[in-house]
């Protein structure tokens, strides 16, 4: 579907038929997030669907050789279109499994001030593009954008813009012309795009989406065996996050939350006393192995205090207001994971997913996954997590801002959760109805067809 009623005009009429020859840009290869993940799932899915795929991306390591020197941004020629297969990353290695071809691109980021060597930049990549004749760019990182519409009028191929999160730029009106489209991951990313300038008849709603089989509920051996790998009791009632580590993703909030939750826990029945972690020698939680310290293996002790777990990556500059936040919480409160690439063990360990970003997320992409399992979730009011946590969900929204409000809905969700066993079975049911990939597949390609070159 589109949105509508401000000016503007289609960037194209009609539909392409027959199997489309589609040039995905994205930034690395790495999973580190949700839209490198939801590139593979659909590319993946559209080369099963037989279209000619090629990847055009930033390299997630430098290869070797002084024309990919760290220190020069513009990877063209032959050079920028080989892998070395000696790289330890292999971030590469999903892609070259489904037999795509993989291209190397130069630095896409745009500034005023460099404005004339980042557009002289951009045009190397325009002509390589051309030489490769694809019918649809199919640009994945938003930010990009002016890198875009650079390549798409030197290749002439029309241009999609995949709008995962929200605006990187204050007017972008000057950059939706040409034949340039933009499919947003939800109604919100609608919104927030057009009131910087892209009008509301070039976005249409392509809402991501997983596959229900990727993310399965968890059996009670599949629980067991989970909690046991991870150092957590079998019958601690636990919550999980598991992401970024930052302040916008809502961590610290949650943190400070917790302890309201405590105190609550506490004064309704008290705990008794004694660590739930043993050996830490701290206060707050264990670390997992995260390159800090050693972890503890042995289990949370039972009790009526829920754990929180916390899993992924700290960045720099918010790491130590994290560990601060951590440690002063109770000990055994809180267990801190590593980032790890495989969540189901996570979510089929939890009781309970909170996802408390401060930032508003593009879709919510850690709501769904954690929904398929069968794990109900906490989310954000604000933003695509809210507008998934619709109808029977709305009453697990929170502003993660208001601490006590977010330490009352976790409990509250926590209890539901533990005392209700059809609640996950109604969980994954909603997100095989409103969330799977047969939905995403079949509006990003009727997005990608509508706009290809003819």
């Amino acid at each position: 579907m589109t949105a509508g009623g401000r000016r503007g005009r289609p960037a194209t009429v009609g539909v392409v038929d027959g199997p489309l020859r589609i040039a995905v840009v994205t930034g690395g290869l790495a999973l580190t997030g949700g839209v490198e993940r939801c590139v593979l799932e659909d590319t993946r899915e559209l080369v099963a669907a037989g279209h000619d795929v090629s990847v055009w991306h930033r390299p997630s390591r430098p290869v070797p050789g002084p024309a990919t020197d760290r220190t020069d941004p513009d990877l063209t020629g032959p050079a920028a279109d080989r892998t070395d297969p000696d790289l330890a990353g292999v971030p590469d290695a999903p892609f070259r499994a489904l037999g795509v071809t993989l291209h190397g691109v130069g630095d896409q980021r745009f500034g005023v001030r460099s404005a004339l060597r980042d557009v002289v930049r951009f045009a190397r990549d325009g002509v390589r593009l051309r030489r490769a004749r694809p019918d649809v760019l199919w640009l994945n990182r938003p930010e990009h954008l002016p890198w875009g519409r650079v390549v798409s009028v030197l290749s002439g191929a029309p241009l999609v813009v995949h709008l995962h999160h929200a605006p990187n730029y204050r007017r972008v009106a000057p950059l939706a012309g040409g034949r340039t489209h933009f499919a947003a991951v939800s109604n919100t990313m609608a919104r927030a795009w057009a009131e910087v300038g892209v009008p509301v008849d070039r976005i249409s709603v392509v809402p991501n989406g997983v596959d229900p089989a990727a993310f399965p509920a968890a059996s009670s051996t599949d629980r067991a065996r989970a909690r046991v790998r991870l150092g957590i009791a079998p019958d601690a009632r636990t919550v999980l996050y598991y992401g970024r580590l930052t302040r916008s993703k809502g961590v610290l909030a949650l943190l400070e939350a917790w302890q309201h939750l405590l105190d609550t826990v506490d004064a309704r029945q008290p705990v008794a006393s004694g660590t739930a972690v043993g050996g830490s020698g701290r206060s707050g939680g264990q670390y997992g192995a995260d390159g800090s310290e050693a972890p503890d293996r042995s289990r949370h002790a039972a009790q009526d205090r829920p754990l929180l777990v916390l899993a992924g990556a700290m960045l720099p500059g918010e790491e130590d207001a994290v560990r601060r936040a951590v440690a002063a919480l109770p000990d055994g409160a809180v267990l801190v994971l590593p980032e790890r690439d495989d969540v189901v063990p996570l979510l089929h360990a939890a009781d309970l997913v909170v996802a408390p970003s401060i930032e508003p997320e593009g879709y919510g992409r850690a709501v769904v996954e954690a929904m398929s399992a069968g794990v109900p979730v906490v989310a954000a009011t604000a933003g695509g997590t809210g507008e998934i946590l619709a109808g029977e969900w709305a009453r697990f929204t929170v502003d993660p801002e208001d601490r006590p409000a977010l330490a009352a809905t976790v409990l509250a969700a926590l209890d539901e959760a533990v005392d209700e066993p059809g609640l996950g079975e109604r969980a994954r049911a909603f997100v095989r109805d409103h969330h799977g990939r047969h939905r995403h597949v079949t509006a990003l390609l009727r997005t990608l067809r509508e706009h290809a070159r003819r």
